[in-house]
């Protein structure tokens, strides 16, 4: 069979199945987020993960200076470090996580960007990214323009593909997209290809590249709408 048959196969019982069948109500337990996340695993990449910092990568030079906010245990500035030599800060609020992160090197901010001391703490920089960041964030446009001055050259961003043809047959059945691990709340803003693009022109921002990664191979490349998982867009302030 096909990989990207086996794929869908293995998709399947997501059109109708849900992460969770007790829901966990503590959402803001972000130390257990991270351990159910990566387990034993803590500072290791999934191939998924890996798909997308190798994408990450194509978008900065070498020897840049790289804030990754929502950081978790560094594996994506570990990995951007070995393969662009870059300057790696990471900000989160998992204790947990940033002390596996201080392991590997990286500089970190524990702390919610919502605190103006926790923002004033942040280093100017090369590059922001938020990898899976935005979409748990109710006004992601307010946190992106409130770190643009700390932010010389762009920001590299990644979100779900919510039009990926799983979540989209989903709602056929009767049930919206299952984006969640613990709890349905962690989700709270949406995008799909065609959003995305109006959302970075709805902002008044400048859309450098947009690129698609993971879900089904081949069909991901000629519709990308339909058969891409991700999305990970790097943006700026207009000049």
């Amino acid at each position: 069979m096909p990989q990207p048959l086996r794929l869908v196969w293995r998709q399947l019982p997501g059109l109708v199945s849900y992460p969770k069948t007790i829901l966990e109500e503590d959402t803001a337990d972000y130390d257990a987020y991270w351990k159910e996340k990566r387990g034993g695993a803590l500072g290791e990449f999934s191939p998924f993960q890996e798909k997308r910092a190798r994408l990450v990568a194509e978008l900065m030079e070498t020897n840049a200076k790289v804030l990754d906010i929502g950081c978790g245990d560094g594996a994506v500035l570990n990995y951007l470090r070995e393969q662009k030599q870059i300057e790696p800060w990471g900000v989160d609020l998992s204790g947990t996580a940033l002390a596996q992160a201080e392991e590997n090197g990286v500089k970190t901010i524990m702390g919610d960007l919502r605190d103006p001391k926790v923002l004033e703490a942040i280093p100017e920089v090369d590059y922001i990214t938020a990898l899976e960041v935005l979409e748990h964030v109710p006004h992601p446009e307010e946190l992106l323009r409130a770190l643009a001055p700390k932010c010389r050259k762009a920001f590299i961003v990644s979100f779900p593909n919510t039009g990926y043809w799983l979540y989209r047959l989903r709602l056929l059945f009767g049930r919206v997209p299952a984006q969640w691990r613990r709890h349905p709340g962690e989700h709270v803003r949406f995008w799909t290809i065609k959003d995305a693009r109006w959302w970075v022109e709805a902002m008044g921002w400048e859309l450098e590249q947009l690129k698609c990664y993971e879900g089904l191979d081949g069909f991901n490349r000629i519709c990308p709408s339909w058969g891409s998982m991700g999305i990970v867009v790097k943006l700026k302030p207009r000049s």
